[in-house]
């Protein structure tokens, strides 16, 4: 299976006209992928907060888009989020996610989720695993 990024991701995809549309930026220098988003009130869950399964799907794709944007693309396997406080609609919010692990199929990394003010309001932490190799390629027989 290879695995490609589009124009139809709900997070970024630019020709996703029911998706988020969200642009980030890579440091490659500290290796951080980051966005910032004002969530508008129609991802809300409570009035006026955010709904947790947005933001764990901004979170989420922190770190799914970074192992692309890396050359390296892998599907989340297990995510453990932890909400801390809430996230208000019509207020920047900023999503950060980086590396932290990597081995040939497995790769670990964690996403952060910041108020306007700099407070976290959510983390995570992910599993995500590569596709199988194909047979002769090099990373099948050991050599990437």
């Amino acid at each position: 299976m290879e695995l490609e990024w589009g124009d139809g991701c709900f997070v970024c995809g630019k020709g996703n006209l029911q998706g988020l549309r969200l642009e980030f930026s890579f440091d490659e220098s500290s290796g951080v992928l980051e966005t910032t988003w004002v969530p508008p009130e129609t991802y809300q869950g409570y009035d006026g907060v955010l709904h947790g399964g947005i933001l764990s799907t901004l979170l989420d794709e922190a770190v799914g888009k970074l192992t692309t944007v890396v050359g390296k693309p892998a599907v989340t396997a297990e995510m453990t989020v932890r909400f801390l406080k809430p996230v208000p609609t019509g207020s920047p919010l900023t999503v950060r996610g980086r590396l932290t692990e990597e081995n040939r199929r497995v790769l670990r990394g964690t996403a952060e989720a910041l108020l306007a003010d700099g407070t976290l309001a959510a983390s995570a932490s992910l599993t995500l695993l590569r596709p199988p190799a194909k047979r002769g390629s090099r990373v099948a027989e050991g050599r990437e």
